[in-house]
């Protein structure tokens, strides 16, 4: 996990996945939260930090929260963002998220990560549970 960074903002860009295999892909919804610090964490790739937090899970799409902080400070256009945010999702898909297909990256807007500790009730605790259809 990475360094937490106060206040500071961060490009957030909605990712859209749909499932393409049964209910048992939903075992590896794209997250990083830790449940040790029950905390969402920063990783690491070769153009600066990720965080993915979950917006909604259904049987026909799954919605993340991919927060970015770039290496180069320097402004990057809608274009090139999205271009390295769907470079980062394909790379995953074909490693850590198997089930899933991109079907969409939104636009880029600036916010806040998430930086207070998750209680219960959290969308890590139910995705056990029965999935919204």
């Amino acid at each position: 996990m990475g360094v937490s960074r106060g206040e500071q903002r961060f490009e957030r860009i909605t990712v859209t996945l749909v499932p393409t295999a049964d209910e048992r892909s939903y075992q590896h919804i794209p997250t990083t939260f830790s449940p040790t610090s029950r905390r969402y964490g920063w990783k690491h790739f070769e153009a600066g930090d990720y965080m993915i937090v979950p917006r909604k899970i259904s049987s026909s799409e799954i919605k993340v929260d991919l927060f970015i902080d770039l290496q180069k400070k320097r402004k990057m256009h809608g274009s090139d963002l999205q271009k390295v945010v769907q470079q980062l999702v394909e790379s995953k898909i074909e490693t850590e998220w198997q089930g899933m297909k991109l079907a969409g990256i939104g636009r880029a807007t600036v916010a806040a990560a998430p930086q207070e500790v998750v209680r219960r009730g959290t969308i890590e605790e139910i995705l056990g549970a029965t999935i919204e259809r």
